[in-house]
């Protein structure tokens, strides 16, 4: 567990980070609009960059030294070596150099045919997931992975979060992004920020429940949208034809509009709600 504790940071006299108190464990998500302060949160974890005095990061770690495995949101090195030359390079450096255990990283993460593929040669998911055997090159307590998903198509987004999950029984966590998919379908706690504050921690499921009894669903005419937007916050708009739509929304207010029925709550009603100021913390 990571206990993050009175964490602020200022550059420029600009607060980007404000008193952020959380206990990270598992798989986390850290998650909030751009601009939230998710990377430099996600950097000060990870002892990339320091955060203000007075601003405590405990590791949990039986008191021996901590090892962290980071995945910056872009990663880009080396264009011109292959995948194995990279990752032999990246051990050397780190003095982690286990022929047999990154031969495993490889095949656990699927990149037994790239091997000798240069890296400028890769798509980007391919990429992502040689930062990731990079990140574990040194056995880490803790995997701080930062937007791992920008810039990929589904199909790579879905094959990354595959990945990820395989590991949760090797490591502790700590994923950001801003993408709501990426942080339900691998994890198990939250932390939102919002404009450099923490507005949440907790479970996914104690999210979505706070959203039980608000979520509606019905189809309507597109020409109505700015009708329904009216009436609460629009989750999914989903095209079903020319005229017209599918839509979920939010409110607190119940709808007596029989265009309309209760549905189940899910991540993305709970997150939107929470954002736009209409959860109970």
């Amino acid at each position: 567990m990571i206990k993050i504790s009175n964490l602020s940071k200022t550059i420029r006299r600009k607060v980007i980070l404000d008193n952020i108190n959380a206990e990270l464990s598992g798989i986390t998500g850290v998650i909030g609009p751009n601009g939230a302060g998710k990377t430099t949160l996600m950097e000060i974890i990870a002892s990339v960059q320091k955060a203000d005095s007075k601003s405590i990061i405990t590791y949990n770690n039986n008191n021996r030294k901590v090892k962290i495995g980071y995945l910056p949101q872009n990663f880009n090195i080396y264009p011109n070596l292959t995948v194995i030359q990279v990752i032999e390079l990246i051990a050397s450096l780190k003095k982690s150099y286990h022929k047999v255990y990154i031969e495993q990283l490889i095949d656990q993460m699927n990149l037994g045919l790239y091997r000798d593929v240069k890296l400028k040669k890769l798509s980007g998911g391919t990429l992502q997931r040689v930062g990731i055997v990079q990140a574990l090159l040194n056995k880490p307590d803790y995997l701080i992975i930062d937007e791992p998903t920008t810039g990929l198509d589904i199909i790579e987004a879905i094959k990354l979060r595959e990945s990820l999950l395989s590991l949760k029984d090797e490591v502790e966590i700590i994923i950001s992004s801003h993408i709501p998919e990426d942080i339900a379908s691998i994890c198990d706690n939250l932390l939102v920020i919002k404009e450099g504050e923490k507005i949440y921690e907790g479970g996914i499921n104690q999210l979505i429940s706070k959203t039980s009894n608000t979520t509606y669903e019905g189809i309507i005419n597109r020409s109505e949208l700015n009708s329904a937007n009216s009436m609460g916050r629009l989750v999914r708009v989903e095209p079903l034809d020319s005229n017209q739509v599918k839509v979920r929304l939010v409110t607190n207010n119940p709808l007596n509009n029989n265009c309309f029925n209760k549905v189940e709550a899910d991540f993305l009603s709970g997150y939107i709600n929470l954002l736009e100021g209409d959860y109970n913390v």
